[in-house]
């Protein structure tokens, strides 16, 4: 009975414990979870509140109305208060060429901040937008006042003033005139060139950098140690349909055609059409016009079955031959007992080429920073730079089946072949540090296009050659910038073959001897020497000189301004 009796006294402590336990458990994780809601009813109310005093703050701002009155609801022990060194935004304009060299500083502003903190959580008006941080990230809870469409980009930038903390109730005042940045009486639209960089450094720049990547389409830098995110924004460049076979592409440069004596050293230029599927031999003709923003020299055995027009002086030497027509700007001698021409007329000038270094500088970055090397044996890398894997063969194929973005430090084929399968679609390829080919070959397989980007130096020599079926130029562009001069230089017999475009303004120079080329050229200063035919593919007149491209975004107008805002309370 004794027994019987512990045992029941045993159980019943046992159970009570049990259930003390368990009520207590109910308790705590109950509080919990009551808190929890409590917190997040109050931090929802606190975003409603912030965004209620955006859209007030924007009547202000944007001259509306004069004053305004909002209340910055949330948990009674939050702190409510008005930061004016809170963050900053800087505006530039940034040489084409060099990002890092500023043009103009547009704007350097600091965006100040009313600021709601409880815990953890932290819900900030500023820069004309709401954002929200819990300690684990920050996220945007209404877009500021940025504004990007087409290639306009609006920006009425609001900023704020006050004095520390306030209470839940707040008047809102506009602090001053409001202040066009852009256009002003020193800037005016459209914008010629340059880039746009706009930068902010705020703790929610991450959730900064997302809208400037939704809004623009385009790529943002985060600069997870100074707390900053930057978009940049191009000026389009606008360039004409390659409508020559040569083009020197600015006043200074020459262009030289220098044929030696005997027909396979002539200097020569001619047509034809691949647009309808021909290649040269079933469509040549004589429309290979040459078009120049300086001088052009003709001598020795040189013809241009077509038309010259000069910026400059035309000069005829030796057996020179136009077939048509030169129309010069400032000269016309002719030299040559033998020379010839169609027929002579001034003209008032020949407007310059437009520069592609800053597009070609974009895709050399777009392409280092996204790319498909990763998705193809072709490619191997070491030490962080990437090269055309030719171990064991000789030959490696790069194909839109794997991707159709790759970056390359260098190409460097002696005796090898390089196969672009474009699957019918765009191949875009950067080379930062040029491309040298030594009886070696690029061949496109398929009707799609091939674009390369290069930082550095073209190389062909010792039959080497760049092949697109059925000579269709249009399948092959190679653009450069300022630091990209072209050789293609072959020898009697063992001659060289491009079919594609060469594009490369600036102070680049084009050399080419014992080489036939199937498109077309735009660079600076040129020399055609023995050997050296240029055909002219008459498709090119109405052909994309560049791709259409979401992630660099366009800028061509600009209307920016800045209003203060006072905050205080009511």
């Amino acid at each position: 009975m004794t027994r019987r009796g512990q045992s029941e006294v045993l159980g019943f402590i046992l159970l009570l414990g049990l259930v003390t336990v368990g009520t207590t458990g109910i308790v705590v994780l109950g509080s919990e979870a009551v808190s929890e809601t409590r917190e997040s009813i109050t931090s929802g109310t606190a975003e409603h509140a912030m965004t209620q005093f955006d859209s007030k703050a924007s009547l202000v701002a944007h001259g509306d109305s004069d004053s305004q009155r909002a209340t910055l609801e949330g948990a009674a022990s939050a702190e409510r208060t008005v930061e004016p060194d809170r963050g900053w935004m800087n505006v530039t304009i940034r040489n084409e060429s060099d990002e890092d060299q500023i043009d103009a500083q547009l704007m350097n502003v600091t965006l100040g901040a009313v600021v709601y903190e409880d815990g953890d959580t932290t819900i900030a008006y500023q820069g004309g937008g709401v954002w929200r941080s819990d300690g684990s990230g920050s996220h945007m809870v209404s877009p500021p006042e940025f504004h990007y469409r087409g290639t306009t980009l609006t920006l009425p930038l609001v900023t704020v003033d006050g004095d520390g903390s306030v209470n839940e109730d707040v008047r809102i005042s506009q602090n001053g005139p409001s202040e066009d940045v852009y256009p002003s009486d020193t800037y005016s639209n459209p914008l010629e060139d340059g880039k746009i960089v706009v930068e902010v450094h705020s703790e929610f720049y991450a959730a900064w950098g997302r809208f400037f990547s939704e809004r623009t389409g385009g790529e943002v830098k985060i600069d997870h140690e100074n707390e900053t995110a930057t978009i940049t924004l191009v000026t389009p460049a606008e360039t004409e349909p390659v409508g020559a076979a040569l083009s020197s592409s600015a006043a200074g440069d020459e262009l030289e055609l220098s044929g030696g004596g005997s027909e396979d050293k002539q200097a020569y230029v001619d047509s034809y059409n691949s647009s309808g599927g021909g290649n040269y031999s079933t469509t040549k003709t004589g429309n290979g016009t040459v078009r120049a923003a300086g001088d052009v020299d003709m001598s020795g055995n040189s013809k241009i079955l077509g038309n010259v027009r000069s910026g400059g002086t035309i000069s005829l030497g030796g057996s020179a031959n136009i077939t048509r027509t030169a129309y010069w700007t400032t000269g016309f001698n002719v030299n040559g007992n033998k020379a010839e021409y169609g027929g002579e007329e001034q003209i008032s000038g020949v407007e310059e080429a437009n520069d592609v270094t800053p597009f070609v500088n974009n895709r050399l970055d777009s392409l280092a920073e996204d790319n498909n090397n990763t998705n193809t044996d072709a490619i191997y890398t070491s030490s962080g730079d990437s090269y055309l894997n030719f171990s064991g063969t000789d030959s490696v194929t790069l194909s839109a089946a794997d991707g159709n973005r790759y970056y390359l430090n260098k190409i460097d084929a002696d005796n090898k072949e390089i196969v672009i399968d474009t699957k019918g679609e765009e191949v875009e390829i950067a080379v930062s540090n040029g491309i040298s080919l030594d009886s070696s070959t690029i061949r496109v397989e398929g009707s799609g296009v091939v674009r390369f980007y290069l930082d550095n130096d073209l190389s062909l020599s010792s039959g080497a050659k760049v092949t697109v079926p059925d000579e269709r130029s249009e399948g092959m562009w190679m653009y450069g910038t300022t630091n990209m001069d072209v050789s293609m230089e072959g020898d009697s017999g063992n001659e060289l073959r491009f079919v594609g475009v060469v594009y490369a303004t600036g102070q680049s120079n084009f050399d080419v001897k014992h080489m036939d080329l199937y498109g077309g050229v735009i660079a600076g200063d040129m020399d055609v020497g023995n050997g050296g035919s240029i055909h002219y593919d008459e498709a090119l007149e109405t052909a994309q000189t560049l791709p259409t491209d979401a992630a660099v975004p366009r800028v061509t107008y600009l209307h920016i301004s800045t209003t203060e805002i006072r905050v205080e309370n009511d």
